[in-house]
């Protein structure tokens, strides 16, 4: 067994649109200066090989298991993993593609670390729901041979803990690339984007779907505009659900908002919109964290987003850095404070991009990684 080898395994990675999956891309230039002699590799179940695409920087081979569009079967994603095993001293599951549990079983005994991600709605209970009662006993046995379980927020922390003894659960957030900020940059950003300089701009990021819920911003502009008259929403990410973008599409054209929301389809870098906006406005229903808040407020911004307990309210500071909603008029008096006071805007936007910069740097969060993976940092990310 190689001990200079980590094994991240997904369902769904590039070219497909994965959070979880542009994280690890994110990191792995880190890890790699972080930890240089530690390769990292990555399996995908449910992708299909997109032919010549390259390896994203940092990672080393990505094997894609899906054939024609299909998702590799239990038999096929156990065989691999365990035909691999000898290769590997960490193997991360992102997600649980896993479901019987004989790969994971099979790689403890080879001596390999075991990990296993809670990112959304699969923590541990969240897990056993998947399987039926009957089988339920025999699951929580079964997931005794993940080594350690990592949660991205303390609501998924929580419901591991339930299960799992607390030496081996871990409560790790995301972290982002703290940039630096420049005068001129919202100037050129807005200028690029063709947006006016005095145009007030609040930027959602994420797929176009019913759980980001961005038809939830739509039908707020039509009260903001009659108090804030020059007003632009940017709906940044892919349309992963066309049946409810074509919903958001004909409120905008019966409202009259064709001028005032702009989609601008999937960025993987969407630091520009970032720099030309005012406020970061998120309305999703669920998130098993939301890298995008963390993301906007790096670059400064204010923060108005559903509150979702144990979720956004690890990072968002109601009052000081940003505002947490629960209903519309809420979510407008919200906007409507910050849209009246750019100093306001500049001071919740200060407060928190010091939380962030303090709390969830990358290169802090890679490192943490790396110790858990059983390659502790040894070089400078810098």
């Amino acid at each position: 067994m190689s001990g200079a080898r980590v094994l991240h395994v997904f369902k769904y990675f590039r070219p497909r649109f994965t959070g979880e999956g542009i994280f690890v891309e994110r990191l792995a230039p880190i890890f790699g200066a972080l930890r240089p002699d530690v390769i990292h590799d990555v399996v995908a179940t449910a992708t299909s090989s997109p032919g010549n695409l390259a390896a994203p920087q940092g990672l080393g081979t990505v094997h894609y298991l899906a054939a024609r569009g299909r998702e590799a079967s239990q038999g096929t994603v156990i065989a691999w993993l365990i035909r691999n095993a000898h290769r590997y001293g960490t193997i991360h599951y992102h997600t649980h593609v896993d479901r019987t549990f004989l790969a994971s079983l099979y790689l403890r005994l080879s001596g390999a670390r075991v990990l296993l991600s809670a990112t959304l709605d699969d923590s541990v209970p969240g897990i056993l729901k998947t399987y039926r009662p009957m089988f339920r006993p025999l699951v929580r046995t079964l997931i005794k041979t993940i080594s350690r379980f990592i949660a991205i927020s303390e609501k998924l922390f929580d419901e591991n803990r339930r299960f799992v003894p607390g030496r081996k659960s871990e409560l790790l957030p995301i972290g982002v690339v703290i940039p630096e900020l420049f005068l001129e940059a919202r100037r050129h950003s807005r200028a690029r984007l063709g947006l006016a300089p005095d145009t007030l701009v609040l930027v959602c990021v994420g797929g176009i779907c019913e759980r980001k819920n961005q038809l939830f911003l739509v039908q707020q502009l039509p009260s903001l505009l009659r108090r804030h008259g020059d007003l632009v929403l940017l709906l940044v990410g892919p349309v992963l659900d066309d049946s409810y973008k074509a919903r958001i599409d004909a409120l905008i054209a019966d409202q009259g908002l064709g001028k005032q929301v702009r989609f601008t389809g999937y960025a993987d870098a969407p630091w520009e919109f970032y720099s030309a906006a005012d406020i970061m406005a998120f309305a999703s229903q669920q998130e098993g964290f939301g890298t995008v808040v963390i993301e906007a407020m790096a670059y400064g911004l204010p923060i108005v987003a559903r509150h979702l307990p144990g979720v956004n309210d690890m990072f968002v500071e109601h009052g000081r850095s940003g505002y947490l909603f629960d209903c519309p008029d809420q979510f407008q008096q919200h906007v409507s404070d910050l849209a009246a006071s750019p100093q306001l805007r500049k001071t919740m936007g200060g407060a928190g991009r010091a939380y962030v910069t303090a709390h969830h740097d990358i290169s802090t969060i890679a490192a943490r990684y790396l110790s858990l993976y059983g390659y502790p940092a040894q070089g400078n990310a810098a």
